[in-house]
């Protein structure tokens, strides 16, 4: 697979895209506010609580979409590694927006045990239940160390990438180079030796360009081979 240099200007994502989901998620958090503020009892706590899933969301959505990437010096540890983390912004409001969400559910779930008929809308009330429940196993991943955040390490002599369920580091000699990839997500693409799926880093989960973390890598590389 060809490997692609840096290539300055590149928009990996449509001019329209930011404000479309961030004005969509403005007017969800308003919406859930005006509900929360015009409700009471055990409906109203579940009010309050989609008002601060969609308000974390936005908060979430605005640092990952909204903060212009620049070129930025990243950490580096006394062993040489380069190391690039997601925004606090963009990481820890997510967390935030799930827990509220399983509040949410927790309260609907009494409520449709104890007072089936106060609830408006049974139907959105399953899935959402349904939902979090599935999300569980993640909860357990997280309290254990085992969901990530966003990062990536680029050292002397291996590569690592940590992401939500991702927690893998290749050799070198394992790694022939890095592209970006324009969709799907978009983001930079570790081109691995074999005929193995070449892992993504989503650009939008760090505050960076992807140029930059593919010179990056494609730096590593080549000092690697002499």
């Amino acid at each position: 697979m060809r490997v692609m240099r840096g290539q300055a200007g590149v928009r990996l994502v449509p001019r329209w895209y930011p404000p479309v989901v961030i004005g969509l998620l403005t007017l969800f958090t308003l919406g859930f506010l005006a509900l929360a503020l015009n409700v009471d009892g055990a409906m109203g706590i579940s009010a309050w609580g989609l008002f601060a899933f969609a308000a974390l969301l936005l908060c979430a959505a605005v640092s990952a979409l909204a903060r212009p990437r620049r070129r930025r010096e990243p950490r580096v540890t006394p062993d040489g590694v380069r190391v690039f983390v997601a925004p606090a912004l963009t990481t820890w409001p997510l967390v935030g927006a799930w827990l509220a969400v399983l509040v949410v559910a927790g309260v609907w779930s009494f409520v449709a045990v104890t007072d089936f008929g106060a609830l408006e809308s049974p139907g959105f009330t399953l899935v959402t239940i349904v939902g979090a429940v599935g999300s569980l196993p993640d909860l357990v991943r997280l309290l254990t160390g085992r969901l990530h955040r966003w990062r990536l390490e680029i050292g002397p002599e291996t590569l690592t990438y940590r992401g939500y369920r991702t927690d893998r580091s290749w050799s070198w000699t394992e790694v022939r180079g890095a592209r970006i990839q324009q969709r799907g997500p978009a983001g930079v693409a570790i081109d691995l030796r074999g005929a193995g799926t070449d892992p993504i880093v989503p650009i939008t989960a760090f505050d960076v360009p992807a140029e930059q973390l593919v010179e990056e890598i494609n730096r590593a590389k080549a000092a690697a081979r002499r």
